[in-house]
């Protein structure tokens, strides 16, 4: 007998991945537009890196944070992209931003405990949310909320489900409506979070990654409040 917490929603993206290898395989001409991703080689940097550690065998455990050396790159990239001092002490690398989650939500909350997540949204927050026997309220976000989380719309939410919403999880950009929410509405979110000790988690995997440094924008952190984790999966 299968546990209950494995009766989470199929994700109908990687379904539909499945199904175009399969057609593939078949011999079908299959044109797959299922899943992002880039249609280019790593950069040159990435791939050189990559053969020197190969070569000089460079390849076994770290600690279990990572590399100190990569973590303080990450902690200045903070520092000269966006002017704000976070330790490397504070800093997890991850095997991707879903093993970041995991660890995340197991750290900060407890079975049973409500999160909440906008609607639409990222399927694979529901399901690993559920799947860590958490409580998840899907908070619509529409044009009224300008398509981003909001405290007047987790307060109702909280009032509509009886629950008090010990975690609030927004993407920014956001998957799949690309919202990017501003810098003042991010902060009264923050502060609402803070001010009743509501974990908050921002993922930011896509910043940094088609900006070009003359032009980036200074986004704001998260990372400046102690009750927020923000994933950056950066490639600079």
């Amino acid at each position: 007998m299968p546990s209950k917490r494995s009766e989470i929603d199929s994700f109908l993206a990687m379904d539909v991945l499945a199904e175009a290898n399969r057609r593939k395989k078949a011999g079908r001409p299959v044109l797959s537009l299922a899943v992002g991703q880039p249609s280019h080689p790593a950069p040159d940097k990435a791939l050189e890196a990559a053969r020197a550690a190969l070569d000089h065998g460079h390849l076994g455990y770290t600690d279990a944070f990572g590399l100190a050396s990569l973590r303080e790159a990450i902690s200045n990239d903070y520092r000269d992209r966006m002017g704000v001092t976070v330790d490397p002490a504070r800093i997890a690398v991850t095997t991707g931003s879903s093993a970041g989650f995991n660890l995340a939500f197991l750290a900060l909350f407890d079975a049973g405990d409500s999160v909440a997540i906008a609607r639409p949204g990222y399927p694979a927050y529901r399901n690993i949310l559920r799947a860590l026997d958490l409580n998840v309220i899907e908070v619509e976000a529409n044009a009224a909320h300008e398509f981003t989380l909001t405290p007047d719309a987790l307060t109702e939410a909280e009032r509509e489900h009886g629950v008090t919403i010990k975690g609030v999880l927004l993407a920014s950009p956001a998957n799949p409506t690309g919202t990017v929410t501003g810098r003042a509405a991010l902060k009264r979110l923050a502060d609402w979070c803070e001010e009743r000790g509501t974990a908050f988690i921002s993922d930011e995997i896509y910043h940094g990654l088609v900006f070009p440094a003359r032009r980036r924008p200074r986004f704001p952190s998260p990372m400046r409040r102690s009750s927020s984790i923000p994933f950056r999966n950066t490639i600079a």
